[in-house]
């Protein structure tokens, strides 16, 4: 069958299958619009009216919710507090206001009985703090150097006389300094993580006599913080100075907390008698609040437990249950419609192009009988499979047909003329010299004679025994012409494996032999075999030049053009047809006269066409 002949048969092939197509074109169909259906009427519409309605509602609500509450628990917290606060600066002035303290110093500056003095401040102090849960310990600090020491500390409060010690060792100084400036009123210090309350005892011209010292019981003062509604831990400033500092908290949270304190706190200006400023952080989980006490700033901290305002969220956990329970079936609704109706025939129809892509040609989809566009398509492709099967099956065939028949032609032409010649030297050394070249010279004819005839039938044989036959042929031609034929091989013995057309060399160096030369019967060659890139190139040079008739002869050879007349040419025609017909385009024999008298044959074949 020609070439036209099968082009035409594919052409009407295909153009049956395109026909098919054709009747059953896409149309809006059943399909999109139940897809359109689903994903608007049962997904986006109802899921997103509801997800706006309940989630605006349920995040306004609970955000003032959270906010109030917090807010409302910060401030009754900082309320006690205060309260606490207010009680302890009373319980220092009933001090002053009782007179015990001042009656007794007085009596002393008359009788300097000290010890009397002593007994009397110290049963006073006892009977009137020692039972203070509000206050630590109390000490008075005479400004006239006494022998003994005028303290009480509170067994409410859990203090010892350890507390006396460290006070003396720590804060003694500072109070000092602090107590000069202070006259008739009081101020909280924070010293060594201790608060202490400052007041002077006055005589009866309002002259400082003595320094009343109270620690204040922070873990009573401020238990009402610790309560506040989501409360995980606090942080407590006076003024800038932090009197409790966090505790339960990790290291990140700790610093977070930190960070939020000198950002809302530490910058507060002005001090008023009531709240100065508060606010809650629902987002960071903080809460500030910033009070006058005494004159001094105090601020409250607080580390709120999201997870436990959440749980408070009642509307935003029914919001969340019926949004899931919503989705969970629409979900698996739309899922198993589009992948019923549209990703599973997809996928069988990507894998069956895999498939026939690699070479399955008449490979077929089953088990999809829906009717809709996808049935359609599916049985089209089917079709179209099946055909194609049957198409590259018959033009295979018929390709093999023709190249083998090409090919048993082909090698059945290779011109005998150098065996006339051969029997004609054979003969010229026997009746001339009768030496052992007689012998080499009947073991290379038989070497050429083998090839020749193809015994054993093989279309290919390794780059080594086609240098068999090259070395014979080139031992009969040394004979032939003597010193005037010179030659050289290159030849990379590594390749020596590879499988090539059989003859496809010698026909070279015969070429090279018969058209080759100088003016003066000198024959100059060289044959080289290499690798480069993906290819393998088998080159003959030798010493001659190509005239323009010679050019046009070659290139209607190369390019099978005509009939051939000469059959001293057939030679490298056939390597040449060969070559096309077992590699390709891209494989062959060209011919070329790139210097003066240097004329270059050179077979190229790709790598990865060679077995």
């Amino acid at each position: 069958m020609d070439k036209a002949g099968k082009n035409g048969k594919m052409s009407t092939k295909f153009n049956n299958i395109k026909a098919s197509f054709n009747v059953n074109q896409f149309k809006q169909s059943d399909l999109t619009r139940g897809m359109i259906r689903v994903i608007l009427m049962c997904w986006f519409i109802p899921c997103l009216a509801l997800a706006i309605v309940l989630f605006y509602v349920a995040e306004t609500k609970t955000n003032e919710q959270i906010n109030d509450t917090v807010n409302t628990s910060m401030e009754n917290a900082a309320e006690i507090c205060r309260t606490n606060i207010m009680a302890a600066i009373e319980e220092s002035k009933r001090a002053s206001y009782d007179g015990v303290i001042r009656d007794s110093y007085n009596s002393y500056k008359k009788n300097g009985n000290d010890a009397q003095m002593y007994d009397e401040i110290s049963s006073y102090l006892n009977n009137t703090y020692k039972y203070s849960a509000l206050i630590s310990n109390t000490i008075l600090l005479f400004n006239m150097k006494t022998p003994y020491q005028y303290y009480a500390y509170s067994n409410m409060a859990g203090s010892t006389y350890a507390n006396i010690n460290e006070f003396m060792a720590n804060a003694l100084s500072t109070v000092s300094s602090v107590a000069k400036n202070l006259g008739t009123g009081t101020k909280f210090v924070e010293i060594s993580n201790h608060l202490y309350l400052i007041r002077n005892i006055v005589n009866s011209q309002y002259k400082p006599i003595a320094i009343l010292v109270m620690e204040i019981n922070k873990s009573y003062i401020f238990k009402s913080i610790d309560n506040v509604v989501w409360a995980q831990d606090s942080l407590i400033y006076l003024e800038n100075d932090m009197i409790k500092n966090c505790s339960s908290l990790d290291t990140m949270d700790r610093k977070k907390l930190l960070y939020f304190a000198n950002e809302k706190v530490m910058n507060g200006e002005g001090i008023t008698d009531s709240v100065l400023k508060y606010g809650c952080n629902k987002n960071k989980g903080m809460s500030y609040i910033t009070m006058s006490v005494n004159n001094q700033r105090l601020s409250f901290v607080i580390k709120l437990d999201r997870v436990g305002m959440l749980s408070e969220n009642n509307v935003a956990v029914y919001v969340y249950i019926i949004i899931i329970l919503l989705l969970i079936p629409l979900f698996f609704a739309t899922f198993y419609y589009f992948y019923t109706n549209v990703s599973k025939p997809i996928s069988s129809l990507v894998k069956a192009s895999e498939k026939i892509e690699n070479g399955e040609y008449g490979y077929e989809i089953s088990d999809f009988n829906k009717k809709n566009e996808f049935g359609t398509l599916i049985d089209t492709f089917n079709h179209m499979s099946v055909s194609l099967e049957q198409s590259f099956e018959r033009i295979y065939a018929e390709e093999i047909a023709v190249r083998d028949a090409k090919m048993q032609a082909l090698q059945s032409q290779i011109n005998p003329h150098f065996l006339n010649n051969t029997l004609e030297i054979i003969n010229w050394k026997a009746r001339i010299a009768g030496n052992n070249d007689v012998s080499k010279m009947i073991e290379s004819l038989s070497v050429m004679m083998e090839a020749t005839m193809n015994r054993n039938n093989e279309s290919f044989i390794s780059i080594k025994k086609e240098m068999d036959y090259v070395n014979a042929y080139l031992y009969i031609i040394v004979q032939r012409f003597g010193s005037k034929f010179q030659f050289k091989k290159e030849v990379d013995e590594t390749l020596f494996n590879i499988n090539i057309p059989r003859l496809i060399v010698q026909p070279l160096v015969e070429n090279m032999v018969e058209h080759g030369g100088d003016i003066y019967g000198n024959r100059i060659g060289k044959l080289k075999i290499y690798e480069k890139e993906d290819y393998l190139y088998i080159v003959v040079e030798n010493n001659g030049n190509i005239s323009e008739h010679d050019r046009k002869q070659i290139d209607s050879l190369l390019n099978d053009m005509g009939n051939i007349k000469n059959h001293s040419h057939i030679g490298i025609r056939n390597v040449n047809k060969r070559l096309k017909i077992l590699y390709g385009e891209d494989s062959g024999l060209t011919i070329s006269n790139p210097q003066d008298n240097l004329t270059v044959s050179e077979i190229k074949i790709k790598k990865s066409k060679l077995s």
